[in-house]
């Protein structure tokens, strides 16, 4: 008998019933040990809302010092071709 031919057989028939015994665990899983629920509180609530309102208001803040930003180094950037430009033309009227 050629044994090579059964270790190949046996490899895929252990391999479904571990996957079974795996994924069949789950189904009565609730049933083994308690779950435990979150309850939140209404201060807790309204202490998320307040950290959620300072939250907004400073990614609010960040978003316009990130315009002014990117405004400013538009700015300097079309100033330095200004200049560039009449530097190129003065020489070129000399």
């Amino acid at each position: 008998m050629n044994w090579s031919l059964l270790l190949l057989l046996a490899c895929p028939l252990m391999m479904l019933f571990c996957m079974k015994g795996m994924f069949g665990g789950k189904k009565d899983g609730g049933s083994h040990g308690e779950t435990k629920t979150s309850v939140v509180t209404q201060t807790d609530f309204n202490m998320m809302q307040i950290r959620m309102a300072d939250l907004i208001e400073q990614n609010h803040n960040l978003m316009k010092e990130i315009q002014a930003l990117k405004e400013s180094s538009l700015q300097e950037q079309s100033y330095s071709n200004v200049v560039g430009l009449k530097d190129a033309k003065g020489r070129a009227q000399q």
